[in-house]
């Protein structure tokens, strides 16, 4: 295949399918395409599809392209880039294309590029369908829900219902025993293919009331040959078969059977379970009896068996369809559509061969240009549709399909790969690969291309053969990733084999068992000796992949016992941690109060820590039990009062939970764990009230279905970034480790289901259920699953840029019976090879000793592989010392805060005062209401009967406060939201709307737009630079004012009102404590901050009243003149917290005070300023912080 070069290759319009192995430079080769198009082609970024797996993927090809367009814009420009790129030094070579014309698409495209649409598969379709409803059949308000599990279990109910409500008491019982009863056929239906079309091989085309007729007809025959030869039954499994099959329970099932065929007792599901252990084929017959015939009871039992298997796969083939049917019913009716639906409804719109589907293809074509379609290789037919469809064959449309087909493991979720390579043959595609590593070191890279041409066939698939990387020998990986062990450089890739005494065998439990016991051993190694170049390898730095979350939690176990920081990385749901079975056990203690065992059950869990000394304790001290139980019962009477988050909160500090636990090694996960819950646990209450009772209910449900109704994940915990992570091989793919240990390749991964895929010889999608499927499906199968299993191996292994360790146990190799072949897991397959060196293949005993050092060795040496890959050994019998690794202290300086002055003290006395209460001994509350009063209204009405009617607006507090509302909540900068907030206003505090909303915005216009002293007007302040309502505290000490006032200046303001007011006691500060106030308004106006106080004082009733002079006046009458100058002190002290290096006269540009009725009738009315002097600003500011 030929390999791609991003800046030269010709890019033709037409079907491109680019082959990325890992490490190759996927992301930069799109972002490079997406340039080149731009500039070279001339296609604007709106008409760019670009499609990726996921929305980190998508933020991160957004981000790089973006950078790239940046970078090519600057070099375009002339300026000198620190490593120019290669594309980018083609594109301004390009003679068909002006340096300036590339400057102007190139500035075209940043600006425009939001209009890129980049986004997962997912969204296109869900923009598509939001866009083209009509022509999609889909409703306009359709909602994206992620319900469908719950959807599928309510069908499966109500199947149940319609099917077995009424049924005969023995369907009813086949129907409830564990392989049949609804939760297995809601778990068997969750895993069909939900995307593509499929058939049903295990559907026999027979009729469930069919199956109901020979299950009678069965049981009918049992009953007799009970009544008749049960005696004989019983004598020949006492006698003649091995104990430990069904003579050992012969006594129950005998109970059974008695109570049923010769009681007349009803037919239960435990019944109808023990006709799996008197069957035939489950009698194994001791030596002696082998050629003796077994009792015609258990042949029968045996055909009543065989009768519930075909009962079974008939119900889950009839079942499906109902499920279908009911499900994309209510959907409809409901208006929702799940992810699944987004796909199949896009699809099945762009495939319509009529005049609506022919229009809608037309429209998205000229909506687009160009579509690049990432990890192409977990898409599935459904998706190949809708682009074939759309860009395929349109010979006006480019289309790039960029996947690596070695790294499709994603078969479970519907990624097929037979329609991978189908699309890519009906296409005609021209096909490309991207042939160099930049990410893994070049001895590593060599290492995994050795390994995988060890076979000749690594994927046993005829269209996916492995083709060999080459590695950036001397680039970026091979001088910063270099792994070191003790300062010698090793082999990066190893493959360590548990060795055992020959003719014993080991199963794969205790397979598991020691491998994560030298895991643990080796992963210490790492860490004391490890380096990645010059760096010390650090827990993040090494990952552990694993098959299987459970495997995840057995590594992460022994990780934890022996203090390796370690984290499981999955999507774990909330409800599934042992923290949500413990809460409940609290709740129920809680709720059940005076039952002691349900409350001595809440107090043993690791939440509340009590151990069993505390309940031996408790025997003794009755008083102490008893104050456990008053305990419980408060916290139940605060769950009703106050609800749940409360009454945990307080349980958890009575029982001093958070510190017991954050002891343990997993404490931090633990109490995020409870605190978590207790907020979820707190929304479903506070959403649906729910009684103590209810809400028990409600999470004992969402412990059994794992969240399905609305899912809750861990939280992530920062802490967690930093530790080894342990994950999934499905959950590491598209990430890089340093350091990659692989344990359990070499086993199984775990339970299989009842169910599996297949394609036939035709290639259609085939169900079968593993029991009862013939040895062609169950051959098929398991071939593709072989191939899956390699490909899963692949992209292990890919994921290590520095060291990657393998692990192999050599556990017996079993063989499937029903197909007739050995299950060899892909890493024993490849390793014990002969290919490379053209001997015959191994024989089948060979295959199952499952031994690879006769085969690793010689390849190793002969290959001399020596520097690449290593082969060791260890063990099972072995004791070796566990790491003593503990994490560096670090060597960086440490911060620190700056210490508390022992001599400094928190004031005493009054803690609060405020500037109303200062001068509460005057004549004046420290309130803006308006000079006048009552008595004087009709004369000023009367003097002024012709003045500005703001004069005629009510005076008083509720018209200060009115005043003082719209300042806060209008925007300076836009007129057009003045009217919304002023009649708001107006209603609110109770004046006709009708009458003064006028007279208001014109007063409002006036004030905002009036130029101020310093040359600007607040029409020029935006929101930003504005803060209402600034709340200060700031200590003060004992003293008179008349103490200060011959330190002033004579002239200034402050000077002047302190001697009108003389030594009256007012001015007095009685005892230390805390001042408080609120500023109306603090602005800032180019870099100067300035304090605004708003004043709706009426003053004489008409604007000659507000001349400077009479504003004057009224500042030092009102004290006004005291109250900013308190203001001031509080604020330089927040500016100079703030503000680096701050300066008096080039940070503060003064107070003003805006008496609102006056201004705008004459320039300078209505308004006060004053910029007090420095000096004087200090002089204060010391006067308060003085101590006696």
């Amino acid at each position: 295949m030929k390999a791609f070069d991003c800046a030269n290759e010709s890019l033709d319009r037409g079907v491109t399918l680019l082959e990325a192995s890992a490490g190759t430079g996927k992301t930069y080769a799109l972002a490079r395409i997406f340039l080149r198009l731009v500039v070279e082609e001339g296609v604007e970024v709106g008409k760019l599809l670009t499609v990726t797996f996921t929305k980190a993927a998508t933020e991160e090809l957004r981000g790089r392209i973006r950078e790239l367009l940046v970078d090519a814009l600057a070099s375009f420009q002339g300026e000198t880039l620190a490593e120019e790129d290669p594309t980018i030094t083609r594109l301004k070579k390009l003679e068909s294309i002006p340096v300036e014309e590339g400057i102007r698409r190139l500035r075209l495209a940043i600006t425009c590029f939001d209009e890129a649409i980049i986004s997962t598969i997912h969204g296109f379709c869900q923009r598509v369908l939001a866009e083209n409803s009509l022509e999609t059949n889909c409703l306009f308000e359709a909602e994206l829900d992620q319900s469908s599990p719950a959807l599928v279990a309510e069908a499966v109910r109500d199947y149940w219902r319609v099917h077995f409500s009424q049924a005969d008491p023995l369907i009813s019982a086949v129907a409830s025993i564990d392989k049949i009863k609804p939760a297995s056929v809601v778990e068997f239906y969750n895993k069909l293919p939900s995307t593509q079309e499929y058939e049903i091989g295990f559907s026999q085309g027979l009729r469930l009331e069919e199956t109901h007729k020979n299950l009678f007809d069965l049981l009918d025959l049992l009953k007799n040959l009970w009544i008749e030869e049960g005696q004989d039954y019983l004598e020949f499994v006492a006698t003649k078969i091995r104990k430990y099959t069904a003579s050992k329970k012969a006594a129950i099932h005998r109970v059974f059977l008695d109570n049923v065929f010769l009681h007349e007792r009803s037919i239960t599901p435990e019944f109808v379970d023990i006709f799996e252990f008197v069957r035939a084929s489950k009698l194994t017959l001791l030596k002696d009896y082998e050629n003796e015939p077994k009792p015609e009871f258990s042949q029968v039992a045996e055909k009543f068996c065989n009768a519930i298997d075909d009962f079974s796969q008939t119900l889950r083939a009839d079942a499906v369809n109902f499920i279908d049917s009911k499900v994309s019913s209510w959907k409809r009716e409901r208006g929702i559509l799940s992810f699944d639906d987004l796909l199949s409804v896009t699809a099945e719109a762009v495939s319509r061969q009529d005049l609506v589907g022919e229009s809608l293809r037309q429209s998205l074509r000229s909506s687009f240009q160009v579509a690049m379609i990432d990890e192409f290789q977990d898409t599935d037919p459904v998706q190949f549709t809708i682009f074939r469809e759309l860009f395929a064959g349109t010979g006006d449309h480019w289309l790039f399909l960029i996947g690596d087909p070695k790294q499709s493991i994603y078969r479970f979720r519907g990624a097929d790969l037979e329609a991978y390579f189908k699309f890519g043959n009906e296409t005609g595609g021209q096909k490309y690969s991207l042939d160099t590593n930049y990410r893994t070191v070049t001895p590593l890279v060599e290492a995994t291309n050795s390994f995988f041409e060890k076979s000749d066939d690594p994927f046993l698939h005829p269209h996916l053969k492995f083709q060999t990387v080459n590695p950036k020998k001397g680039g970026s990986a091979d001088q910063n990733k270099m792994y070191l062990q003790s300062g010698e450089v090793v082999a990066p890739f190893e493959v360590r084999e548990l060795i055992y005494e020959e003719g014993s065998s080991i199963n794969d439990t205790e397979a598991r068992r020691i491998i994560i016991h030298d895991l643990v051993k080796q992963v210490g190694q790492v860490l004391q000796e490890g380096k990645i170049g010059t760096e010390s390898v650090k827990p993040e730095d090494i990952a552990i992949l694993v098959r299987s979350n459970p495997q995840a939690l057995e590594v992460w176990e022994a990780f934890r016992a022996n203090n390796l920081p370690a984290v499981v990385f999955s999507d774990v749901s909330l409800f599934s941690s042992e923290e949500a079975k413990e809460i409940l056990w609290v709740l129920e203690g809680l709720l059940e109060y005076r039952n002691e065992r349900s409350v001595r059950r809440a107090l043993a869990t690791g939440l509340l820590g009590m151990n069993s000394n505390d309940f031996i304790n408790w025997q003794n001290d009755h008083s102490s039990w008893e104050a456990w139980l008053t305990c419980f019962r408060q916290h139940h009477d605060m769950w009703r009062k106050d609800g749940i988050y409360v009454a945990l909160i307080s349980l958890f500090r009575r029982a001093y939970a958070v510190s017991q636990n954050l002891r343990r090694t997993d404490g931090e996960r633990r109490v995020t764990n409870f605190l978590h819950l207790a907020e979820v646990l707190h929304e479903a209450s506070s959403l649906n009230p729910l009684s103590p009772s209810s809400l028990i209910v409600w999470l004992r449900d969402q412990i059994q279905d794992a969240g399905n109704q609305k899912e809750e994940y861990q939280l992530r915990l920062e802490s967690e970034s930093t530790a080894i992570q342990i994950l999934t091989v499905h959950k590491s793919k598209g990430l890089e480790y340093p350091v990659v240990f692989c344990p359990f390749l070499s086993l199984s991964p775990g339970q299989r289901d009842e169910s599996f895929f297949y394609h036939d010889r035709q290639g259609n999608l085939v169900v079968e259920l593993k029991k009862g499927a013939g040895a062609e499906a169950v051959g098929q199968g398991l071939l593709e699953e072989d191939q899956e299993d390699a490909r899963v191996l692949y992209v292990a292994l890919t994921r290590a840029a520095s060291r990657c360790v393998l692990y192999h146990a050599p556990v017996s190799i079993k063989e499937n019976k029903e197909a007739g072949a050995l299950k060899i897991p892909a890493l024993t397959r490849i390793l014990r090879s002969q290919a490379w060196c053209e001997e015959p293949d191994l024989s089948e005993e060979e295959w199952k000793q499952n031994r690879i050092a006769s085969e690793v060795l010689p390849w190793i040496e002969q290959k001399s592989l020596g520097a690449l890959i290593s082969f060791s050994t260890f063990d099972a019998n072995a004791s070796c010392s566990l790491p003593s690794w503990q994490e560096p202290v670090s060597s960086e300086t440490e911060l620190s805060g700056n210490v508390w002055p022992i001599e400094r003290r928190i004031p005493s006395g009054v803690l609060l005062r405020s500037f109303s209460a200062l001068v509460e001994g005057i004549d004046f509350e420290g309130k803006d209401l308006d000079a006048v009063v009552d008595g004087e209204l009709v004369s000023i009405h009367e003097q002024n009967s012709k003045s500005d009617e703001i004069f005629e607006f009510p005076a008083g507090a509720r018209a200060g406060n009115f005043m003082h509302e719209v300042f806060e909540q209008i925007d300076f900068t836009d007129p057009k939201q003045w009217d919304e907030v002023t009649s708001r206003a107006l209603v609110k505090f109770g004046f006709d709307p009708n009458r003064w909303l006028s007279v208001i915005l014109k007063m409002i216009h006036r004030v905002i737009t009036q130029k101020l002293g310093c040359g600007f007007s607040l029409s020029e302040i935006s929101q930003e630079d504005r803060v209402e309502e600034m709340e200060f505290h700031f200590p003060i000490q004992a003293g008179r004012f008349s103490q200060f006032i011959e330190s002033l200046p004579q002239e200034s303001l402050l000077s002047r009102y302190l001697q009108g007011v003389g030594q009256e006691r007012v001015l007095e500060i009685e005892s230390e404590g805390y001042l408080k106030g609120l500023m109306d308004l603090v602005f800032r106006h180019d870099g100067k901050y300035y304090l605004l106080d708003w004043k709706s004082n009426r003053l004489s009733g008409h604007e000659d009243g507000f001349s400077v002079k009479e504003i004057e006046a009224e500042m030092m009458d009102h004290h006004y003149i005291l109250q900013y100058h308190l203001y001031l002190v509080g604020l330089i002290r927040f500016l100079k917290s703030r503000i680096h290096n701050f300066d008096y006269s080039t940070h503060f540009g003064g107070i003003y005070y805006l008496f609102v009725r006056g201004i705008g009738h004459d320039s300078g009315k209505g308004i006060f300023y004053d910029l007090p002097d420095e000096n004087l600003v200090v002089q204060l500011d010391t006067f308060f912080a003085k101590t006696e």
